[in-house]
């Protein structure tokens, strides 16, 4: 890489717009439409774009953006990775590279224990993300509802800052939620569409030809009924509702009501800080540990530039995480890896020896709402 890595400037905030809009070949403004609470010429904004320059010119960008969530009641800061961009004619120069191992170091310094994008697995592997924390996608038809004789529940259809202090008040009713500061700037991302209930909402994407539910929340257990009406606002066949996995018992509630469903890792994560994510969820991890034996184990995520380590003591039922390696016991894992264990992923070899305390901890629970994703 021969360029410097620096912040944006808010001088240079229409010249570096246009600049990613060429990169994703999107249309002028594309990106205010979709992210409205993200982008704009501000202090703010600036200190969240890390660019490359070149002989005076922004050759790559990596955006490193704030996420707050609550999972089951456990409030987690994530770095939300977006805009991952370089210029045609700077590819392959290493810029890409440089950018994304910087912003991992920045997340570390701020605090970050996870961090989460969307893209290529095999792009971002390299760097230390991986496909984890299951989501189910449920497709819901009139037919599959009125198989059950689902009645509709009356909506009434809101303009999108009608809804702000709606959602704002029952979205944290959900035991996977996010903590939204600029919730009514959200709320007006471009596809966007919003419904009320005597006891909940609905927010709707629309794109690509297709519509999803985006946010349902009813405090009546309601949601099927809810579905039923938005069916026939939108006048389509079916709806689509992605959930966590972790969302039990929504999901056991919606199951019969689902004409199919698929499993899978929609979303990608990183971990940042190994003792302060287990440290984060010691609560739950306690309460799976009841019927556990006493032991220990250390574990290390091996990066190119450090391991981080940190030991798991499990003792009366009760979890305690250890900066380190203190355990006789030693697992080390590639960041990679180390999210498919500890997020919910596919098997990694080294951790069969160690299945039983493994299995019953883990995974943690792991979930970006689409309304905050960037």
């Amino acid at each position: 890489m021969t360029g410097v890595i620096r912040h944006l400037q808010v001088d240079e905030y229409e010249t570096f717009m246009r600049f990613v809009e060429r990169c994703f070949g999107a249309s002028p403004g594309a990106f205010e439409r979709w992210y409205p609470h993200i982008y704009q010429p501000s202090e703010a904004f600036c200190s969240t774009a890390y660019v490359v320059e070149r002989a005076g010119e922004i050759v790559s960008h990596v955006g490193l953006y704030p996420i707050e969530v609550v999972l089951h009641g456990v409030t987690v800061r994530i770095g939300g990775i977006g805009a991952v961009c370089t210029s045609a004619s700077a590819r392959g120069e290493g810029h890409m590279t440089g950018l994304l191992y910087r912003v991992i170091e920045e997340m570390r310094e701020q605090g970050y224990p996870l961090s989460w994008l969307g893209g290529d697995r095999q792009r971002y592997n390299a760097f230390g993300w991986e496909c984890v924390g299951a989501d189910y996608e449920l497709t819901f038809s009139k037919r599959s509802l009125e198989r059950l004789d689902v009645e509709a529940v009356e909506l009434t259809a809101r303009f999108l800052e009608q809804v702000c202090d709606v959602v704002e008040r029952l979205q944290p009713l959900q035991v996977c939620h996010a903590v939204r500061s600029n919730l009514g700037q959200q709320l007006l991302a471009e596809g966007r569409r919003a419904w009320t209930a005597q006891d909940g909402y609905a927010l709707l994407k629309d794109g690509w030809g297709q519509t999803s539910i985006s946010e349902l929340v009813s405090t009546s257990g309601r949601e099927m009924g809810m579905i039923r009406s938005l069916l026939d606002w939108t006048d389509r066949d079916e709806l689509t509702w992605r959930l966590p996995a972790s969302d039990y018992e929504r999901l056991a509630r919606l199951m019969p009501g689902a004409a199919g469903w698929r499993l899978g890792d929609w979303q990608m994560y990183r971990i940042v800080d190994l003792v302060q994510l287990l440290e984060l969820f010691l609560p739950l991890l306690s309460s799976r540990a009841k019927w556990l034996r006493d032991g220990a184990l250390s574990i290390g995520i091996r990066e190119h530039d450090r391991t981080d380590t940190a030991t798991l003591i499990v003792q009366d039922g009760v979890v305690e995480v250890v900066p380190g390696r203190s355990a006789d016991r030693y697992v080390e894992w590639s960041p990679v890896e180390a999210a498919r264990v500890l997020l919910g992923g596919p098997a990694v070899p080294d951790a069969s020896e160690y299945h039983g305390m493994l299995a019953t901890l883990f995974p943690l629970p792991v979930f970006v709402p689409g309304l905050d994703h960037v």
